[in-house]
């Protein structure tokens, strides 16, 4: 049996789908990409956090915490738990392969979610000095 292939969505269908879900703060819309500013929690009580969102049709989604700056770290902790970039802070959310955000998947429903999850595991490790949100890195060459 052959299965239909998910098309791509395009640019500004990503762009309208966040924008439609979750309100945002501030946001830039080009041919190719878009800019998405907007709060996010952890859950109804957890702490807000303003997150960009860096869109690009050719290289997919990246996430930022803009604020704060510079997160809290847990104690004892040199760095941040999870991240692409310390000073960037660029969150590390899914998977380069099947399991992760593919251009056929809604950052809506996919990303944002993500980001609340890892905020959620975050906070959690602030806590307790422990990361429990799972994942892994790909491996460097040297």
């Amino acid at each position: 049996m052959d299965w239909i292939k998910p098309r791509k969505l395009s640019v500004i269908e990503q762009f309208v789908s966040l924008k439609r879900l979750y309100h945002a703060e501030d946001s830039k819309l080009g041919a190719k990409s878009f800019i998405w500013i907007g709060y996010l929690k952890s859950s109804p009580l957890g702490n807000s956090y303003k997150i960009k969102i860096i869109f690009d049709k050719d290289n997919g989604p990246d996430v930022f915490v803009i604020d704060p700056v510079k997160l809290p770290l847990a104690e004892g902790k040199t760095k941040l738990e999870h991240v692409y970039d310390q000073q960037k802070q660029r969150l590390c959310l899914y998977y380069f392969d099947d399991r992760g955000w593919n251009k056929t998947k809604l950052l809506s429903n996919t990303i944002i979610p993500w980001t609340i999850e890892w905020l959620y595991h975050y906070e959690i490790w602030l806590i307790t000095g422990e990361w429990l949100g799972g994942g892994k890195h790909p491996i460097k060459k040297k």
